[in-house]
């Protein structure tokens, strides 16, 4: 749009949506949306780091991402921790699904579980030497160090009902927008995909909610939108 390639951001809730457009991917974005920065609640996302510059929220990571990786390397490598490790995750979510959130003695006993495939899959990529240096390390190290670092963001769901097992609902939020992208292509004029946004984000944001999307519509039009309730910013 107007020469230059833009990012799409997308924040959601279960009751909220927010879609922003910005030339930047990173935390000059999301300051200037101001919104993450502001949350001192759950955040859940992907591995992506600038979301960790962020010291106010809590960080839990998306499993479903996590769990792409890990069969990728059970599929394509023949990691067998990985596969055992997928298969662990399963379990204590469909344990969580049933039981619900974990009392301190469980979720003790799932993060003494889930270090020891951790440590499985450290006896065959070991943590490198100091005369190594930079030299890279495989997809399989690096996934290793993720999983050693974030162990406390990636089993919050078991300990705290609000936390999802996946960010599935921001990816839910943003298809519509890709099917519009593929099909209509992009945004002539940043104008326009701004225009788009505060649209998007305010039917989805009404449809969450319970509202009638027509009705909504026509009271945007004659100035009488519909105002969303929100949750508290947190502690």
């Amino acid at each position: 749009m107007a020469g230059a390639l833009h990012w799409l951001h997308v924040a959601s809730t279960a009751q909220l949506t927010f879609y922003g457009v910005h030339p930047k991917r990173g935390t000059e974005a999301m300051d200037a949306f101001g919104i993450i920065g502001a949350c001192r609640q759950w955040v859940i996302h992907d591995h992506w780091k600038p979301y960790f510059s962020y010291l106010g929220c809590l960080h839990a990571l998306c499993n479903e991402h996590l769990l792409r990786e890990l069969k990728f390397l059970w599929e394509e490598h023949q990691e067998v921790w990985a596969r055992q490790l997928s298969d662990l995750l399963w379990a204590l979510y469909r344990r969580r699904q049933k039981q619900g959130a974990f009392s301190e003695r469980q979720y003790k006993r799932a993060l003494k579980g889930y270090r020891a495939v951790v440590r499985r899959g450290r006896s065959r990529h070991p943590h490198r030497s100091p005369g190594q240096g930079r030299s890279a390390q495989g997809k399989a190290a690096n996934l290793l160090d993720r999983l050693e670092e974030f162990d406390g963001s990636i089993l919050a769901f078991l300990w705290d009902e609000r936390v999802p097992f996946t960010n599935n609902r921001g990816e839910q939020d943003i298809r519509m927008i890709k099917v519009r992208q593929k099909i209509s292509g992009c945004f002539r004029t940043l104008r326009g995909a701004q225009m788009f946004c505060r649209i998007r984000s305010y039917l989805s944001t009404c449809r969450k909610q319970g509202h009638n999307l027509w009705e909504a519509v026509q009271k945007a039009v004659v100035g009488r939108p519909f105002i969303p309730t929100c949750p508290p910013a947190g502690p």
